[in-house]
């Protein structure tokens, strides 16, 4: 598998072994068409970039960020080392988790 971004529409897809190796963007609005042999030599060359500068990239989108645990700026998620979360799920983990506190507290003083 191999993950293709779009060029016209900078949505991105994962390419299959049983798909072309040349065809349409999977999006439905999109006209663009993609190669494979292009695409692969793309993600080479933005590894290699990325390995000889040690550049840190969000594991959900690809983009550059400035440290392991952050927000990502481009997709707005929450970046934890080679995790990521998305920012409304952490709001609500941290929500259930302060009621669950609460109530053991409650139940503990009483």
């Amino acid at each position: 598998m191999l993950k293709i971004h779009c060029p016209e529409c900078k949505k991105s897809f994962l390419w299959t072994d049983d798909m072309p190796t040349k065809g349409k963007c999977l999006n439905t609005d999109c006209e663009a068409n993609y190669d494979i042999h292009s695409a692969l030599k793309q993600n080479i060359d933005r590894l290699a970039v990325v390995a000889e500068k040690k550049i840190l990239l969000c594991p959900s989108c690809g983009e550059e960020i400035s440290s392991h645990f952050t927000i990502c700026r481009n997709c707005r998620h929450v970046v934890l080392d080679t995790m990521f979360i998305k920012e409304s799920h952490l709001f609500m983990g941290v929500c259930i988790l302060l009621i669950v506190l609460s109530l053991i507290l409650k139940y503990l003083v009483n």
